[in-house]
């Protein structure tokens, strides 16, 4: 189950990290627990998310408004269903011409090949600064 479990979220990754944004989709269920940190009003993209659509929709809105300048995934730790994927990233805030940058973990949970729950652990501070 652990390999299982490395090879989605690696796979799932790989396809974000290749723009295969569609076929990443894929490898999330439905429903899902997605949640990433943030200032919903400032940022409305940030929050919770539970279908594919949505986070479709996420993926969406965070391309219209930042320009990525580095992204990676240092690591990936699974046991069982269970991984955390450990990376850093900065992107440009296109409106307001700031960069952020940060240091991530972002918890995974995996069941039948598909991406169950997926948190993120960001400095979502550093990032609302951005936007202002």
């Amino acid at each position: 189950m652990t390999e299982s479990t490395r090879s989605t979220v690696e796979e799932f990754f790989r396809r974000i990290g290749t723009g295969e944004g569609e076929r990443a989709l894929e490898l999330l269920a439905e429903p899902l627990d997605w949640f990433t940190p943030g200032d919903t009003a400032l940022i409305p993209w940030m929050g919770r998310r539970s279908t594919r659509g949505e986070v479709a929709d996420f993926f969406e809105q965070a391309g219209e408004n930042l320009t990525p300048q580095e992204f990676s995934i240092e690591r990936v730790l699974a046991d069982g269903d269970a991984a955390v994927a450990l990376g850093s990233f900065r992107y440009l805030v296109n409106a307001t011409g700031k960069a952020f940058a940060s240091e991530f973990a972002v918890e995974l949970r995996v069941a039948d090949g598909l991406i169950t729950r997926y948190h993120m652990h960001e400095d979502s501070h550093a990032i609302s600064l951005a936007f202002l």
